[in-house]
């Protein structure tokens, strides 16, 4: 048996991001024998509480960080000149191992191995969105959407059927989305599926409403099925939404999702299913 102790995340970033490095931290503590605390904050890139939507777990704990971390948020949001700044001040904690996004690239390249680390240390502290492939699918199960919110992705998904296709279009806040993954490249796909199989249908999850209206305009709500929702992810509606478009991507046969966009990848977790990338050729300017 391993040395124990704790493992305290902060996840960052918006909210498929925040999963998933959750579920790396399930596996990390589990390997290590640590407990796992997590300290879930709202802010302007997901402007929601743990407990708003979902159902909170039993073996881990997820709260609201203390005032010592909540001073770091500060810092931290002042200026992004001010982000080493508050690297140094997480590090007056005096963590047996501290790990941050501006670490990443050591294990990327293999100069760290993040469970080594975290075995040998007793209390670790993490704040980070990444992943580095490094989870047990299984454990995206602990995400157990809020009931009012079960009920929506239960009535939505209602409509689905065998060959209910996922799509995931990201296209106003993630330039490497945007430039990668077009929407005349998820137009042209819808087109394809439903010439190689005309009962198919398409499930849109996209933060662009002008995507939506162009496809049902085209398509029509027998082809084109959505959850009507909050686009803005500064409403805390908006990410209970988000919620419910991910969930519903989880119960479709398949997803294409957006390049550089984690929604699609961690819904295809959720459900066990396949998510292909549309991207553009590299020789496509």
């Amino acid at each position: 048996m391993k040395n124990g102790g704790q493992l305290t995340l902060i996840p960052t970033s918006g909210l498929a991001n925040r999963l998933r490095i959750i579920a790396v931290a399930i596996k990390l503590a589990r390997e290590s024998n640590k407990k796992l605390c997590v300290y879930w904050q709202s802010d302007q890139y997901l402007n929601a509480d743990y407990e708003d939507l979902f159902e909170l777990p039993e073996n881990i704990r997820i709260t609201k960080p203390p005032l010592k971390f909540a001073v770091w948020f500060r810092i931290k949001s002042l200026s992004p000149r001010l982000q080493q700044l508050s690297d140094q001040y997480l590090r007056l904690f005096h963590f047996d191992f501290l790990f941050l996004d501006s670490m990443s690239k050591l294990v990327w390249h293999n100069k760290i191995n993040l469970q080594d680390e975290v075995d040998k240390s007793t209390n670790v502290l993490m704040v980070s969105c990444q992943e580095f492939n490094y989870f047990k699918s299984e454990d995206y199960q602990l995400f157990v959407p809020k009931a009012a919110l079960q009920k929506k992705i239960d009535a939505c998904s209602a409509k689905f059927n065998d060959n209910t296709i996922g799509i995931h279009i990201r296209s106003t806040d993630n330039k490497d989305s945007i430039k990668n993954s077009p929407f005349q490249l998820f137009a042209a796909k819808i087109e394809e599926e439903i010439i190689l199989n005309p009962g198919a249908t398409f499930f849109l999850s996209t933060d662009n409403k002008s995507y939506q209206d162009i496809l049902m305009k085209k398509y029509g709500s027998n082809i084109i099925l959505f959850n009507d929702k909050e686009f803005s992810r500064n409403k805390t509606q908006g990410i209970k939404d988000a919620v419910v478009d991910l969930f519903c991507l989880s119960k479709t046969s398949k997803i294409y999702g957006s390049y550089f966009s984690s929604f699609s990848a961690v819904a295809a977790r959720i459900g066990g299913i396949r998510n292909e990338v549309l991207r553009k050729e590299v020789s496509d300017n």
